[in-house]
């Protein structure tokens, strides 16, 4: 039987001007505090899970607090803590995970005698070391937006049974496209347009910054007509009006999503 997954979160060095030690120990408002930032680090956005079993060790300079990490928190831990091992970044962390790591930083900078370390017995991930010197940030994350877009380019593969897809290589670009479709949308079309160009139009995510697209889905597909391009870009040019015709200035709405005053 496997034994339960263990983690050590350990309190190093002066605290309040006083060195932990095995004789003083530390002050009581600290200890509440570290082991409070302790249970709130461990159950991340899950506030419901319970901790069990909780092994204290006070030793000259620390205070270790070792943990039986819940079996359906123990991945995301992992992950959470690998990833501030080896970055400064903190926007793909667990918010509540990020809010105590920042809260260990500012309270190292003051102390500069204070330091954190979270580690594993088994390890399941390398070391973290929290101390003054320490550079964690918190960026904000950026929204992504939802977009239609017209495409033209040549059907280099469709269909699947699992997850019906269209494969997409645009004009001038040698990257292929995945636009997710349905199965009536890939069986209603009269012709088959694979190694054909087409024009496609979908919606996406988009961010808002970069201009980056990703997650492409399938609103319309047709064969690409020269001869009628042009009647059909008319079209589209008089729907997008009538799409941004209670914008009062599309420019600076679109500037204004990209981040262009912080910018440009």
């Amino acid at each position: 039987m496997n034994e339960p997954e263990t983690v050590e979160f350990v309190l190093h060095g002066t605290v309040a001007g006083q060195t932990v030690s095995a004789t003083k120990g530390l002050p009581f408002t600290r200890f509440l505090e570290f082991n409070e930032d302790v249970q709130k680090y461990v159950q991340g956005s899950d506030e419901k899970a319970v901790l069990r079993d909780l092994t204290v060790q006070v030793h000259e300079s620390s205070y270790l607090l070792r943990v039986i990490i819940p079996a359906g928190l123990l991945a995301s831990l992992i992950s959470d803590t690998a990833k501030l091992s080896q970055s400064s970044t903190l926007a793909d962390i667990d918010p509540h995970r990020a809010k105590v790591a920042l809260r260990w930083q500012e309270r190292a900078k003051m102390e500069t005698g204070l330091s954190y370390t979270i580690r594993s017995p088994r390890e399941a991930f390398k070391p973290l070391e929290i101390s003054k010197d320490s550079v964690l940030q918190q960026e904000e994350r950026i929204p992504w937006v939802s977009v239609e877009r017209y495409l033209v380019g040549k059907i280099t593969d469709w269909g699947g049974s699992k997850k019906p897809n269209i494969h997409l290589r645009p004009n001038n670009s040698r990257e292929t496209l995945i636009i997710d479709a349905t199965e009536d949308q890939i069986r209603t079309q009269r012709d088959n347009l694979v190694y054909h160009k087409a024009i496609v139009q979908v919606r996406a995510q988009q961010n808002p910054r970069t201009g980056e697209l990703q997650d492409y889905r399938l609103v319309e597909l047709r064969a690409y007509q020269p001869e009628t391009s042009d009647e059909r870009l008319q079209q589209l040019f008089e729907r997008g009006t009538k799409a941004w015709a209670d914008v009062p200035n599309a420019t600076a709405w679109v500037n204004e999503q990209r981040g262009a005053d912080d910018y440009g």
